[in-house]
Protein backbone atom coordinates (compact mmCIF):
# COMPACT_ATOMS: atom_id res chain seq x y z
CA UNK A 1 0.00 0.00 0.00
CA UNK A 2 1.63 2.99 -0.91
CA UNK A 3 1.35 6.28 1.26
CA UNK A 4 0.41 9.89 0.02
CA UNK A 5 2.53 12.50 0.84
CA UNK A 6 1.31 16.25 1.25
CA UNK A 7 3.13 18.82 0.12
CA UNK A 8 5.47 20.22 2.70
CA UNK A 9 4.56 23.92 3.73
CA UNK A 10 6.08 25.98 6.26
CA UNK A 11 5.00 24.96 10.01
CA UNK A 12 2.68 27.02 12.34
CA UNK A 13 4.60 28.56 14.98
CA UNK A 14 2.44 27.88 18.03
CA UNK A 15 2.53 29.77 21.51
CA UNK A 16 3.08 28.13 24.62
CA UNK A 17 2.78 29.09 27.96
CA UNK A 18 5.82 29.25 30.17
CA UNK A 19 5.80 27.98 33.43
CA UNK A 20 5.17 30.96 35.17
CA UNK A 21 2.98 32.37 32.85
CA UNK A 22 5.21 35.59 32.11
CA UNK A 23 6.78 34.29 29.02
CA UNK A 24 5.60 32.38 25.47
CA UNK A 25 8.09 30.19 23.64
CA UNK A 26 7.27 29.65 20.43
CA UNK A 27 6.62 25.77 19.28
CA UNK A 28 7.36 24.89 15.49
CA UNK A 29 5.54 21.31 15.07
CA UNK A 30 5.18 20.32 11.57
CA UNK A 31 4.22 17.33 9.78
CA UNK A 32 7.50 15.09 10.01
CA UNK A 33 7.47 15.87 13.88
CA UNK A 34 4.00 15.07 14.08
CA UNK A 35 4.84 11.62 12.24
CA UNK A 36 7.61 11.20 14.62
CA UNK A 37 5.54 11.33 17.21
CA UNK A 38 2.71 8.97 16.81
CA UNK A 39 6.13 6.04 15.77
CA UNK A 40 7.02 6.97 18.87
CA UNK A 41 4.02 6.10 20.61
CA UNK A 42 3.26 3.69 18.75
CA UNK A 43 6.65 2.20 19.24
CA UNK A 44 6.33 2.46 23.22
CA UNK A 45 2.22 0.99 23.59
CA UNK A 46 3.98 -2.07 21.38
CA UNK A 47 7.01 -2.37 23.83
CA UNK A 48 4.01 -2.26 26.61
CA UNK A 49 1.56 -4.72 25.35
CA UNK A 50 4.56 -7.15 24.62
CA UNK A 51 6.10 -6.67 28.60
CA UNK A 52 2.21 -6.89 29.56
CA UNK A 53 1.95 -10.77 27.77
CA UNK A 54 5.35 -11.92 29.16
CA UNK A 55 3.75 -10.84 32.79
CA UNK A 56 0.09 -12.77 32.53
Amino acid sequence: MSKKRQPKTAPDIISAPAENGNVAVPVAFGYEDMLSELEAIVAEAEIRLIQETELA
